[in-house]
């Protein structure tokens, strides 16, 4: 799902090969704070119970006019994570826009602040201390890299804060190894949404894979969870190829890659940044690509809104996709509201190549994420940092249905480990500007963690 975690590159795929090597160096200058659209009074808070959606435009509001509900939020713009940042802004601006137009958390309006930690975690504890102690923020969100998102999950355990990373921050530990009572992730991770990818590759194209994958926290984790589960269809990587962190020079490793039939395929999606859109790019310039099964492409919003030919077939898996499932009013109602922050928000869309470019799963992760949050609010009657421990229990109950806050699939949280699962989508590259659907996991089908206990 990482697939989009890249910088938008006008195609001629060779001219975008060169562009994608540089990396992104700017990023649109975050305003300290997203002001709350205006809004109203709602109605009082539902009992604690479980947590199930309301919409965020929901009938009934009017203009919030209580005390601001204040949203501390790690945005990495810089490099390859500038697209991650605009997804972060684009996302949440959306979710926030709608919570605070139709009353916002039981008549108290959502205030984000971002800060730009660039991809540091040393940056990332100082800044999110600044938020919690200084600023007085009620609740943090964000950070890009597992580095920085490990690091800051501990933090918000001794200072006692919830903390929900949104996209990206994927290493499977988080859940697994090192959950706790304050922190969240609902995006499904690792072998969440790889259990279904694996069974559909190991039973179409083979049992021997080779595997490119970022040399880091988020690799390493998505090496082993791939190996994990391909092990249980007796099927192995059985050429690992570890790449460092924007690394310029991709020809040494991308040419690893036996193009004899050896193979059964390669796995791209353990990639970070906008390293798999560079490594996606360099298979198809040395000819890898037309000749070997690719497995994790990007989205096609970083090819400049086409796939580029070689990656015709490629497979893929994704929280959510455009059009699908169809018939789904939520769906398109999420759609129109992405296109219309986009266009509010040109600078950050302009990250991916303009408002007509930028894919409405660019943000979907981080509007999720907050809805849910929103969810979750509303239910325990929050009102600021006092109220922690009743934001706590209403998250471990959230169960939100596909519905507006919702649109792309259910999403549940496991009271057990704090990591959260939404429905997943197995598709194939099947034309320049389309995907076929392959395979549907609901969120409750999703595989949990079962390794730690907050």
């Amino acid at each position: 799902m990482r697939g989009w975690i890249g910088r938008y590159v006008s195609f001629g795929w060779s001219l975008a090969l060169s562009l994608a090597f540089v990396a992104c160096s700017s990023a649109p200058q975050a305003a300290p704070t997203s002001a709350p659209a205006a809004p109203a009074p709602t109605s009082a808070p539902a009992a604690p119970a479980p947590a199930t959606s309301a919409p965020a435009a929901a009938a009934g509001g009017g203009q919030a006019t209580g005390t601001p509900i204040k949203i501390g939020y790690l945005a990495d713009s810089n490099g390859t994570s500038a697209p991650i940042a605009a997804g972060m802004h684009l996302g949440t601006d959306l979710a926030v826009n709608q919570i605070n137009a139709n009353g916002g958390v039981n008549g108290q309006p959502i205030q984000v602040q971002y800060v730009d930690p660039q991809s540091d975690p040393t940056q990332a504890v100082q800044m999110a201390t600044q938020l919690i102690q200084t600023d007085k923020v009620d609740v943090l969100m964000g950070a890009v890299l597992s580095s920085e998102c490990l690091v800051v999950q501990q933090l918000v355990a001794k200072l006692q804060v919830v903390y929900l990373p949104t996209f990206g921050c994927a290493a499977e530990e988080f859940s697994s190894q090192s959950c706790n009572r304050y922190a969240f992730r609902f995006e499904p991770v690792g072998r969440q949404e790889l259990g279904p990818l694996v069974d559909f590759i190991t039973k179409n194209y083979g049992k021997n894979f080779a595997m490119m994958y970022s040399d880091y926290a988020y690799g390493q984790s998505q090496l082993k969870a791939y190996t994990d589960l391909l092990a249980q269809q007796g099927a192995s990587i059985t050429l690992p190829i570890p790449v460092p962190q924007n690394e310029p020079n991709l020809a040494p490793y991308v040419t690893k890659i036996p193009t004899d039939g050896s193979i059964s395929g390669v796995i791209i999606n353990g990639l970070g940044a906008g390293d798999l859109t560079r490594v996606s790019l360099a298979l198809g310039q040395y000819g890898i690509a037309p000749k070997v099964q690719v497995i994790g492409n990007s989205g096609r919003d970083v090819y400049g809104g086409t796939y580029p030919d070689f990656l015709k077939g490629s497979v893929n898996v994704q929280t959510y996709i455009t059009g699908q499932p169809p018939n789904n009013p939520s769906g398109d109602a999420y759609e129109k509201g992405w296109r219309d922050i986009t266009a509010k928000e040109p600078d950050w869309a302009n990250i991916f190549g303009g408002a007509d470019k930028a894919l409405g799963f660019e943000g979907y992760l981080q509007y999720t994420a907050m809805t849910a949050l929103k969810t979750a609010m509303t239910a325990s009657g929050f009102t600021g940092r006092a109220d922690t421990e009743k934001l706590i229990s209403a998250l471990e109950k959230v169960n939100m249905p596909m519905g507006p806050d919702a649109p792309g699939g259910g999403i549940i949280m496991d009271p057990a480990d704090h990591q959260g699962a939404q429905t997943v989508y197995v598709y194939r590259v099947s034309g320049p500007q389309q995907e076929e659907l392959l395979a549907t996991t609901p969120a409750e089908q999703v595989p949990q963690f079962t390794s730690c206990h907050v």
